[in-house]
Parts: C-alpha cells; structure tokens; sequence
C-alpha cells in the first residue's frame, strides 16, 4: 500500500493538476474512473501534452526531479488495483482545479505571454459541465449523460452559481460570467492576460465542434 502524498509534495501537485484537468473531459466523455481515463487514446494525449507541455515546466523544479516523478504518478494512474472514481473527482473538481491548476496557469502565462491551452481545457469543460446542471426537489445538483441523471456534489455556492448559468450560452457571454464570480473563485479570473478569450473560444469549440474536436485542438496548440 503506497503511502498517503503530502498535500504540498511535488507529486501531490502534479498529480493534483492532472486531476483537476483531466475530471471535466472524463465525465463529459462518459469515463467512470481515472484508469478508464488514461486507457482512452484521445483523453491520454490530451493529459499527456498537458503534463510535458504545461503543468511540469510550471512547477519551478528541474527536469531531473519531475521526470521520474511524472513516471510514478501516471503509472498510479493508470494502475489496475486503484480505483478513482471520475465522479468523486467532480465532488471537488472546481475547488481542485482553483488549488492545483490555476496556480501552474498563471506560472506558464507569466513564462509564456499565452494561457496554457490544456490546463484551460480542464476549466472550460468543467463550465461546460456545470452550467448544464439544474437543482432537483431533493437539493442535489444534477446533469445529463446519455440520458441519464447524474448528481454532483461540489459544494453549494459553487454549484448555485452555475446553475443560473446555461452550457448552450454565447461563450463569451459564459467566459465572463464564470471567470468573474467573486463566489467561486473569491478574486476575478479575467486579470489572467488572454483568460477570457482562450476559455470563450474553447466554449465555442465544443459547442459547435464537440468535446473530442475541442479536446484535439487544446493538446496540438500546446506541443
């Protein structure tokens, strides 16, 4: 039995980021865990290029400590006796990507004069997913996938607030509503240089394109 990360460990990080990215594009594609994740060839590219690309330059350490330790978390990962379930990820999912992807967001902004196009995915998914969701006569927060009613359990600000939000919204429209919700994110997103853009036009990728198309674009903008 491998023993609990460090909240603030390295690896905890990285495998925080690649989460946090990887929960959205998961659930929309219909993928019941993490494992299930990682065996999808278009999911794999897309959590691939978002590691080498963005999250492991972001993290301010030296190739010779990341490698191996990105080695060991994709493995666990990908592992058959660890069961991550994707919804469990989504109980956290916005929250998780404010504490482990924003951070490495505004690093690689900073570095590179552009938002990372992977670790946006991550958040423009999650947008895609949590404005869909309406609050049933029980409380809980649910969405549709294949038909089929699937509850959320962020927690409740969070989930209010996107749901007077709707995923069929102009995208610019929905960019800068959720990006400035002091609610969600207790500060405004939109002072992240190009932000607002990247994450309106991959709003408008999946609209018009699809998740798998938008999915594609995200990870060859980021090679």
């Amino acid at each position: 039995m491998s023993k609990p990360l460090q909240p603030d460990s390295p690896r905890a990080r990285m495998q925080g980021a690649m989460l946090s990215t990887l929960a959205g594009p998961g659930a929309l594609l219909g993928k019941d865990t993490v494992r299930d994740c990682m065996k999808d060839a278009a999911l794999r590219l897309f959590i691939g290029h978002a590691l080498l690309h963005e999250i492991m330059p972001s993290m301010g350490l030296g190739r010779d400590t990341l490698d191996p330790l990105a080695m060991a978390v994709c493995a666990e990962l990908e592992a058959p006796g660890v069961v991550q379930p994707v919804a469990l990820l989504l109980s956290f999912a916005v929250r998780g990507w404010a504490q482990q992807a924003l951070p490495l967001v505004r690093a690689y902004t900073e570095r590179e004069g552009k938002t990372p196009p992977c670790l946006c995915m991550g958040l423009s998914s999650l947008i895609m997913l949590f404005a869909g969701a309406r609050r049933e006569e029980n409380g809980q927060y649910a969405w549709l996938r294949d038909g089929e009613k699937c509850f959320l359990a962020e927690d409740e600000e969070i989930l209010r607030a996107f749901s007077r939000l709707s995923c069929d919204m102009p995208p610019e429209s929905l960019s800068y509503a959720v990006l400035s919700d002091w609610a969600v994110w207790k500060t405004d997103l939109r002072d992240i240089p190009g932000l607002e853009d990247r994450i309106a036009g991959q709003l408008r990728d999946m609209q018009l394109l699809g998740l798998s198309s938008a999915l594609e674009k995200a990870w060859k903008e980021s090679e």
